[in-house]
């Protein structure tokens, strides 16, 4: 339809309106008194490199490489984290990573435990926190909060009232973060399914 590109562009025109009028209610990260709640939180840092391109790519991952049995050794003295990973995406410099309990007490084991391998990994990143980290504590709190992208919560209530609409609150929101963590499932593997067959005495071709 001719039509559509207007609809679309006016539609994004309305909600940056909306969105500067009644700026959204942003969910913050809440530490929950029910033990589950508190178990594989999510930690994803967006860290925009001061220099992107392939060298500097090279040089991360050389970094990574000579400091890996600290940033293992570290990792495990921390005692809560499931999984952490590091990716170079669209010129900036991740870590994903999954933990039990509260955020800035991960954050703050985090610098005790590994810091001086992160100070060496935030040397690539634009604006990076004051440094050392490990002096610095609550400054990198902060600095993580503010790089750490949002996270729908769980029970969208928080947001909206009604789930059946599409309501101005989450198109602000949508609006305002662009890049945010949309949901995360939570368990505990149990058997897979190569397992099971495993036990059945199956290989994959049988049926």
């Amino acid at each position: 339809m001719i039509f559509d590109p207007v609809i679309r562009g006016a539609k994004r025109v309305l909600i940056a309106f909306w969105a500067r009028r009644e700026p959204p209610h942003v969910p913050g990260r809440h530490y929950s008194p029910a033990v589950a709640d508190n178990v594989q939180r999510t930690m994803n840092l967006i860290m925009p490199l001061a220099h992107p391109g392939p060298e500097t790519t090279a040089q991360i991952v050389k970094l990574l490489r000579q400091r890996a049995d600290d940033l293992y050794s570290g990792l495990d003295n921390v005692g809560t984290v499931h999984f952490a990973r590091f990716l170079v995406i669209d010129g900036n410099l991740q870590m994903i990573s999954v933990f039990d309990g509260d955020i800035e007490t991960y954050i703050r084991d985090f610098i005790a435990s590994i810091g001086h391998v992160f100070d060496a990994a935030l040397a690539f990143v634009k604006d990076p926190p004051p440094l050392p980290t490990a002096e610095n504590p609550a400054r990198f709190v902060d600095w993580v909060h503010t790089h750490d992208l949002i996270q729908m919560p769980d029970d969208l209530t928080e947001l909206v009232d009604d789930l059946s609409l599409l309501p101005r609150s989450l198109l602000t929101l949508t609006h305002t973060e662009p890049d945010s963590q949309l949901g995360m499932y939570r368990a505990y593997a149990g058997y897979s399914a190569a397992q099971i067959r495993q036990a059945l005495g199956l290989d994959w071709g049988e049926q």
